[in-house]
């Protein structure tokens, strides 16, 4: 958040009569912000923003960032950032941690309301807001809940603390933003039951489908022996190339740039990632073809990140692109979020419905994890998917 943007700092009596200040982060509380997270979590936490001196005063210092501390004689005691795309009119909520001495005292909460309360003021920075909640207790899922999140996905295995972890998707709403959705979304009928909780959840209307068989009976050949760039700054500016000459499909995943490129031998092939080296988890930032369908790319690279130690990949697909949906689900990824109007076009004053796409390269893994009924119901669809891609019909 630039400097001259910062909110004012507001003074909060808790329920058990402590004090605490809420405001944003400044570039003096760089150690402050580094030693609560290192003890909350020691040097586990999957985000280095937090951990790296460079990087934590750069976001404090960009407007590509709200972060709030919670502070309390002397010392910083709470931290929430959001994460802001000003073009498209998007946030996302991350990093929650509060010191021991000051949990059930509500202070996540307060964070949360602050943070809302500047994101949806009266410029409007964020038509959305949404947060992938931890599901080692139920805490982090009622906290969403009561901030006005809807439950709208899980990602099994989606990130590692100490083991991996199952997290879910909560997404809020500025008021007034469903009517604002572009067109009704287009799905393979595959997506049905899945979608069917969509909308029991978020009230929205029912889709269309298309009739669409999987195409299930593999990748020919052995995988592809991809070159691997890890040239930060070149990456980038091919990226960049690629997409302007509007080449590139899997194009948009929000807050993420690509750290990592896949080229096919013959150079007719490049997938385009962001690369979490700390925990394994991997995102699509771009992908093209001159001689792959989608579904093949997908699995060759899935194959060569999963050598490279990736345990788990996400994509996003336009949700009127049943064609394109139809490629993921063929390479076994499976539809693990819905978000409505998650991508704001400020041109036509419309918001674009994505489906969120998750493949786990690793053992999925659900013991310990607790869930809102909601969630539950995401859980069992997914690994009703999972068994019918990886087991077939039984």
């Amino acid at each position: 958040m630039e400097l001259a943007e910062r909110p004012p700092s507001e003074d909060i009596r808790l329920s058990d009569g402590r004090a605490i200040t809420i405001g944003p982060a400044v570039p003096d509380d760089v150690l402050g912000i580094r030693w609560l997270y290192h003890l909350v979590y020691g040097g586990s936490y999957p985000f280095s923003l937090v951990y790296n001196p460079q990087e934590c005063q750069q976001a404090i210092e960009s407007d590509r960032y709200v972060w709030l501390l919670a502070r309390a004689e002397g010392k910083v005691v709470g931290s929430l950032l959001f994460n802001v795309d000003r073009q498209v009119r998007l946030a996302k909520a991350f990093g929650a941690v509060v010191a021991e001495d000051y949990r059930r005292c509500d202070v996540a909460e307060k964070l949360m309301v602050a943070g809302l309360e500047i994101l949806s003021g009266k410029d409007q920075i964020a038509r959305t807001t949404y947060a992938t909640v931890r599901t080692v207790s139920l805490g982090p899922q009622r906290l969403a809940e009561k901030a006005g999140f809807l439950k709208l996905g899980v990602f099994p295995n989606v990130h590692k603390v100490y083991k991996s972890e199952t997290h879910t998707l909560a997404v809020r709403f500025a008021p007034g933003v469903m009517q604002f959705r572009e067109g009704t979304p287009c799905l393979p009928l595959s997506l049905k039951p899945f979608f069917s909780i969509v909308r029991r959840e978020s009230g929205i209307d029912e889709a269309e489908y298309a009739d669409l068989p999987l195409l299930l009976d593999g990748v020919d050949g052995t995988p592809l022996a991809f070159e691997v760039l890890q040239a930060s700054k070149f990456i980038l500016r091919r990226w960049a190339e690629t997409k302007a000459a509007g080449k590139l499909s899997l194009d948009f995943f929000p807050f993420h740039e690509p750290n990592l490129l896949l080229v096919s031998p013959d150079g007719r092939t490049e997938v385009y990632l962001y690369r979490s080296a700390k925990d394994g988890h991997c995102v699509f930032t771009g992908a093209y073809s001159l001689t792959l369908e989608l579904r093949q790319l997908l699995e060759h690279a899935a194959a060569c990140l999963e050598g490279m130690g990736v345990r788990y990949l996400e994509l996003l697909a336009d949700a009127r692109d049943p064609e394109g949906i139809r490629q993921a689900l063929s390479a076994r990824f499976i539809p693990s979020g819905y978000y409505p109007a998650m991508r704001w076009d400020t041109r036509t004053g419309r918001g674009r419905d994505y489906v969120v796409m998750s493949r786990s390269l690793a053992i999925l893994d659900f013991k310990g994890v607790s869930l809102q009924p909601g969630y539950e119901d995401y859980l069992k669809e997914y690994y009703r998917l999972w068994r019918e891609l990886y087991v077939g019909k039984i």
